[in-house]
């Protein structure tokens, strides 16, 4: 699978999901509603996950180049 067919995959799996819950939830919404709420709530699910993953590589790079040792690794 390519990289767009996969984005693409999550972000129909992300969609139907969002319309489940939004429908079937306490609160109640009907279909329109909830596929509406869902075209709002995917591009965000998506978003929050790359910033999450841009977020864990930077934090990785910069404990590779730490020049100093951790506490816990000075003391061995």
């Amino acid at each position: 699978m390519t990289k767009w067919q996969r984005y693409a995959a999550y972000a129909l799996a992300i969609y139907a999901l969002s319309v489940v819950v939004l429908r079937f939830s306490s609160g109640g919404q009907g279909w329109g509603t909830a596929l509406l709420l869902a075209l709002v709530t995917t591009p965000l699910a998506l978003w929050m996950g790359r910033l999450r993953s841009r977020l864990d590589e930077r934090a990785a790079e910069w404990g590779r180049r730490r020049f100093r040792p951790w506490p816990e690794e000075r003391r061995r």
